[in-house]
C-alpha cells in the first residue's frame, strides 16, 4: 500500500521522514507499504521561542492565516495556553473561539495541492499525517468524500493514519468539524496514534470522534506530542496498522 505522508506545522518532508523512520522501516520490512513524503506548500517562521524545538530551516505549513497583518490570532499561537474542558469537543470550541484568524484560502490551496499530487503520483491507498498534517489529511479525506458525492469520482484513499492530530475542517465551510455538532464523518478505516501525556490530546480525541467508530483504531503510545520510536512499540503499532490496511483493502 502506498502512503502519502504529511508533516506537522514548521516541519518538512525530510524531517518527517526522520521522525517516522522506525515505523517506515517496520512497514517496509515485509513489503507492507511504501511512503511518499511531501512538503507543505506555505513557507513559515516558527513562533518566537520555539525555533530550537523545530530544528533548522526550512519550515513549512499547510494552513496559515489569510491576512497576516490581521489582529486576529494564528490558532497555533494559542497552544501555549491550551484549554481544558469537560469534553474534547468543548476544548476545541474554546480554543477556536472568537479572534482566531481565518485560514480559508490556505486550506483550500492545501486540498487542491493534495489532489494534484494524487493525480500526478497516485494512486495512493493511504495517507499519514502528524499534528497539522493529520488535520489536513483528515480534511482531505472529507474533500474526497464530497467530490465523490458531487461527481461520482471514487476516492483514492482507503485508510488514514493520524499522529497527534486535531479535527478536520469542513471542505465546504472550512469550519472545524466537531462530532457533537456536525453529521460529517470520515467513512474509511483510520488509525489514531495518541499520547496520553500529550497536552493537546483533546484534539486527537476530537479527531477520533469524527471517524466511523466501527473502522477507527486507537493506539496510545503513552507519551507526549511526539512520534513513537521504541522498538517494541513500533512493532505493536505496525501490526495494528497492517490489520487496518487488510480490512481497508477488502472493504
Amino acid at each position: 500500500m502506498k502512503f502519502l505522508c504529511l508533516p506537522g506545522a514548521y516541519g518538512s518532508a525530510d524531517k518527517f521522514q526522520v521522525q517516522l523512520a522506525p515505523l517506515v522501516k517496520e512497514m517496509m520490512s515485509d513489503g507492507s507499504a511504501t511512503f511518499r513524503f511531501v512538503d507543505a506548500p506555505c513557507e513559515a517562521v516558527p513562533p518566537e521561542g520555539f525555533e530550537d524545538f523545530f530544528g533548522k530551516p526550512p519550515y513549512y505549513r499547510f494552513i496559515e492565516p489569510d491576512d497576516k497583518e490581521s489582529k486576529d490570532t494564528d490558532v497555533l499561537s494559542r497552544i501555549r495556553d491550551f484549554p481544558e474542558c469537560d469534553t474534547a469537543e468543548d476544548t476545541m470550541r474554546e480554543l477556536m473561539k472568537e479572534g482566531v484568524a481565518s485560514s480559508v484560502l490556505s486550506t483550500h490551496r492545501a486540498i487542491q495541492y493534495l489532489f494534484e499530487i494524487c493525480d500526478k503520483e497516485g494512486p495512493f491507498e493511504g495517507i499519514i499525517g502528524y499534528s497539522e498534517g493529520a488535520t489536513v489529511a483528515s480534511t482531505f479525506l472529507l474533500a474526497e468524500q464530497k467530490r465523490f458525492e458531487d461527481t461520482g469520482r471514487v476516492p483514492q484513499i482507503k485508510c488514514g493514519v493520524f499522529f497527534a492530530g486535531w479535527p478536520p475542517l469542513d471542505p465546504s465551510t472550512f469550519a472545524m468539524v466537531l462530532s457533537d455538532e456536525s453529521d460529517l464523518m470520515i467513512n474509511i478505516h483510520t488509525c489514531h496514534i495518541i499520547g496520553s501525556l500529550d497536552p493537546y490530546v483533546a484534539g486527537s480525541m476530537a479527531l477520533y470522534n469524527t471517524c466511523d467508530p466501527d473502522t477507527a483504531y486507537i493506539f496510545d503510545h503513552g507519551k507526549g506530542h511526539t512520534l513513537p520510536r521504541e522498538k517494541g512499540v513500533i512493532k505493536e503499532l505496525g501490526d495494528v496498522i497492517r490489520n487496518m490496511m487488510q480490512e481497508a483493502s477488502t472493504a
